[in-house]
């Protein structure tokens, strides 16, 4: 009887919290899907979200590709989404350096898309004397490159990092990440980046300009403690974890940032919602 009180305790927390909620902002890998598995129930939950009139945006973290590759990555997994639905760390990254960089040449150690991301906003890409290191997800990293850069920043450019993710879930397990990579040119050059996308200052500053909600009003979704769940850290936002990736329960007992709620899936989070509406 005891924990089933708790249990109808935490529901109704739970129920308070969302209805002041006006826009979720959604994890891809581990959250959505899982490497090229859609996870069971997302479809339903997003279903759930239109049908009662509420915003939502998917962010990915994982820089190794751009915004369209994931569009169409979701929409052929049989949910429609368009160019507007979607954020993704290399647009906050961009953003920044074009507000505060300008002119800059700026080296990039990332996949194509990423790079062509660069080249598409404007931004003076090279190969030589850079004035900033920026470094992604890369999946096809040469060893030449990664050379570059810590030359370049051992020579003073700065050093910024996409995304501070150590490992990217895929269907068996893992592979490293942005962070990973950046903590091998850390060790190497002695300097730290800076790091953009979740759940930096940079990436709430961008989502509150593009959605224009307060950040009460803002449910960030995730299945990372240290970036989804981190987003919340000093501020008003809403973090849901969902258990269906890289976290696990136990990981809540050793972790200094803790989630608001905690829902097994989206599917558990989207039949609470179907209570309240």
């Amino acid at each position: 009887m005891l924990n089933k009180c708790k249990e109808l305790e935490y529901e109704d927390k739970a129920k308070t919290l969302l209805k002041k909620v006006k826009c979720f902002i959604l994890d891809l890998d581990g959250t959505v899907y899982l490497g090229n598995k859609i996870l069971d129930g997302s479809i339903e939950f997003l279903k759930i979200l239109e049908k009662n009139d509420i915003k939502f945006k998917f962010f990915t973290n994982n820089s190794s590709k751009n915004a369209k590759f994931y569009v169409n990555k979701i929409t052929n997994m049989g949910y429609e989404v368009n160019d507007s639905m979607m954020m993704i760390s290399n647009e906050v990254i961009i953003d920044h350096i074009n507000k505060e960089l300008p002119n800059k040449k700026v080296f990039v150690l990332g996949n194509e898309y990423l790079k062509n991301d660069f080249i598409d906003s404007g931004i003076n890409v090279v190969e030589d004397d850079a004035d900033v290191v920026i470094v992604g997800f890369d999946t096809s990293l040469a060893y030449d490159n990664v050379t570059k850069a810590c030359d370049f920043i051992r020579n003073g450019a700065s050093f910024l990092g996409v995304n501070p993710d150590f490992n990217c879930p895929i269907e068996n397990g893992f592979m490293p990440d942005c962070g990973a990579i950046c903590s091998m040119i850390t060790a190497s050059t002695g300097v730290t980046p800076v790091f953009f996308g979740k759940p930096s200052p940079y990436t709430l500053k961008y989502i509150l300009n593009d959605m224009g909600f307060k950040e009460e009003e803002i449910a960030f979704v995730g299945d990372r403690l240290y970036t989804d769940i981190a987003m919340g850290k000093g501020n008003d936002l809403v973090t849901i974890l969902v258990l269906s990736g890289e976290t696990k329960i136990e990981d809540l007992k050793e972790s200094q940032i803790q989630p608001t709620l905690i829902f097994d899936s989206l599917r558990d989070v989207g039949n609470l919602l179907k209570k309240i509406s």
